[in-house]
């Protein structure tokens, strides 16, 4: 029993690490793609002519 708990231990340490680098680029681009999305609707909706 001792010795599954180390092995889970073990585990558990290789997987922090690879879960915080996953959210740290998952993080930056989500957050690029936000702002692209935002900044070319901005764009198309400054050049339509408006019809009021």
């Amino acid at each position: 029993m001792k010795e599954l708990l180390l092995v889970i231990m073990k585990m558990l340490e290789m997987i922090e690490p690879l879960l915080c680098g996953i959210v740290l680029g998952l993080v930056p681009i989500t957050l690029l793609g936000l702002f692209v999305s935002a900044w070319n609707q901005y764009r198309r909706s400054s050049s339509m002519p408006d019809w009021e």
